[in-house]
């Protein structure tokens, strides 16, 4: 089914959760993501390269909470934001464009 999707390639860093490296390739991730459902998620190697990116905000999307409480322990001085309703859209639009390289 995966086969007949035309995915577009990514227009900011997009990180795979299976050795968190950045991937520049829509269908090299679509094909990772299918080989991800049966190996674990190295959400370690995700936040090493996010440090060595200099990533200064991660908002996490439903169900949200987990991955952001990771970050604050690791991450010293990353913003975080979980995004747990669509009450918190705006405050998640406001989080994006503090963060985004477009902003800077």
């Amino acid at each position: 089914m995966l086969a007949g999707v035309d995915p577009w390639d990514p227009v900011r860093p997009l990180l795979t959760n299976s050795d968190g490296s950045v991937i520049s390739s829509g269908r090299a991730y679509l094909d990772l993501l299918t080989a991800q459902v049966t190996r674990p998620v190295r959400w370690d190697e995700c936040m090493e390269t996010m440090r060595r990116l200099g990533v200064t905000g991660v908002l996490e999307l439903p169900p949200a909470g987990t991955l952001v409480g990771l970050v604050k322990r690791d991450l010293k001085g990353v913003a975080t934001m979980a995004l747990k309703s669509p009450h918190d859209l705006e405050k998640a639009a406001a989080f994006i464009t503090d963060h985004s390289e477009v902003a800077a």
